[in-house]
């Protein structure tokens, strides 16, 4: 485990400035000093994903849950889209993308290279604190996947971490920041290509309310997940919805919201989650 030594707040100029399209300027904060970082190029070569944290959340929540960061080797940029405050929700979370140019991939895994995630683990400590989770890194770059997990991120830092600790977690959260940062509120929706479908068992979902009742709606498509009646987990099986599905899935989505039940053939309206099945996703294997 090493700890860094670096300042944040002149981590990422060369980042910041190569992402506006401004050429960068030598900050001086180090990486391994490569001129250009070799990377798969194809739709689903996944060179950049930031995951969590996501702390104790209900199981219709961890389920549809996606990456806060993706990027891909053709440039594609995906991060969680803007969701309106009412309740209930989306039947599906929204995606936003942009498509990055070779210099600003190259700009971005700078970036991480002089924060110091193409190496071994950064020791960035373990905050006192409950219910919260780790934020994952995983960069794929020169042949090599590299991999930073941070416990509590952001959350009560400054009293039981050390000061290289604390700097390292300045510098990963600025990295965070920035990668995000390069997809704005109003970049293009991304539609995905793929979705999974999780059934759930009643005492998974329990039912809303009356004032919260949805009318039931048919499932549109012939791929299906089992609904168990009952499980430790209440997770039945999940369904991975591919090709001409997506978009008729989609369409009916639109309709529904996270409190939907559908009805599937016969049997009675379940509760099902839906998740867009990205690059790297491991779906349901």
């Amino acid at each position: 485990m090493v700890g860094l030594n670096l300042i944040a707040g002149l981590l990422l100029t060369g980042c910041a400035s190569v992402l506006q399209g401004v050429p960068p300027e030598d900050n001086g904060t180090g990486g391994t000093g490569s001129s250009t970082y070799e990377h798969g190029s194809g739709a689903d070569d996944v060179l950049i994903s930031i995951s969590g944290p996501d702390g104790l959340v209900s199981v219709e929540t961890a389920l549809r849950h996606t990456t806060e960061f993706l990027l891909l080797g053709d440039g594609t940029a995906i991060v969680p889209g803007v969701v309106d405050m009412i309740y209930p929700g989306p039947a599906i979370y929204p995606l936003q993308s942009v498509t990055l140019d070779e210099e600003q991939i190259q700009a971005l895994l700078r970036a991480a290279d002089d924060t110091g995630l193409l190496g071994e683990q950064v020791d960035y400590g373990a905050p006192e604190v409950v219910d919260v989770s780790n934020t994952n890194v995983t960069i794929a770059v020169d042949g090599r996947s590299y991999w930073q997990s941070a416990f509590g991120l952001g959350v009560a830092e400054e009293a039981t971490l050390s000061e290289a600790q604390r700097q390292a977690r300045t510098a990963l959260r600025t990295f965070i920041e920035t990668a995000r940062g390069v997809v704005s509120a109003d970049s293009e929706q991304y539609v995905p290509t793929a979705v999974i479908a999780f059934g759930l068992s009643p005492d998974a979902a329990p039912p809303p309310g009356d004032d919260m009742q949805q009318e039931p709606r048919a499932w549109p498509i012939s791929s299906v997940p089992t609904v168990p009646e009952t499980s430790s987990s209440g997770i039945g099986t999940c369904a991975e919805v591919t090709g001409d599905e997506v978009p008729i899935l989609l369409a009916a989505l639109a309709e529904a919201n996270a409190l939907t039940p559908w009805r599937i053939g016969t049997d009675p309206p379940s509760r099902i989650e839906f998740r867009p099945l990205l690059p790297g996703d491991p779906g349901c294997g």
